[in-house]
């Protein structure tokens, strides 16, 4: 049972894929709905939509051309309540909707989501193995729990993704 929905749609210029819904995210069926979570504030702050947006509005992400979805649909209070079997079965699942919709950026919002998926640690920012097409972009959780890096820490990755969607729709646009 899907807990919450993907926004996914063919073409869009950027993906973000997040985990799994947390405990708040689930009881409200929102993306990102934690109370401790950046990653609203820093959609806007960086720039990557133009108006400030909550949780209960995450379906018009679609209005910027970004999707969301997770690696895992189960809700769980935090990433160490998934299995690695459970996320590499969502990486099989999540490789086939990437390779459908076909976006021209994926980003991972958090590093050890996309080293499950690709099999193999990685560096935050721009990865060198695309999916199909898209560019991968990996960058710190927005979670609060990520407490290594601070608001303004992530803020810098995502500006750094703004200009990597911006740079996509330049050449969209010259072709």
């Amino acid at each position: 049972m899907t807990i919450i929905p993907d926004f996914l749609r063919p073409n869009l210029d950027l993906v973000i894929v997040g985990i799994n819904p947390g405990t708040k995210s689930a009881a409200a069926r929102r993306h990102y709905a934690g109370p401790g979570n950046h990653f609203w504030p820093l959609l806007h702050e960086s720039g990557i939509v133009t108006e400030p947006l909550a949780f209960a509005q995450d379906e018009r992400v679609l209005e910027w051309s970004i999707g969301l979805t997770n690696l895992v649909e189960r809700a769980s209070p935090s990433i160490t309540d998934l299995s690695l079997e459970e996320m590499r079965a969502g990486a099989v699942t999540l490789r086939a909707k990437l390779q459908r919709y076909a976006p021209r950026v994926v980003c991972f919002n958090g590093k050890r989501i996309y080293e499950v998926f690709i099999g193999h640690a990685c560096q935050f920012g721009l990865q060198t193995d695309p999916i199909g097409d898209a560019q991968v972009y990996v960058m710190p959780s927005t979670s609060a729990r990520a407490a290594a890096y601070q608001r303004a820490d992530k803020l810098k990755f995502f500006i750094e993704l703004r200009d990597l969607v911006r740079a996509h729709q330049r050449q969209a646009v010259a072709s």
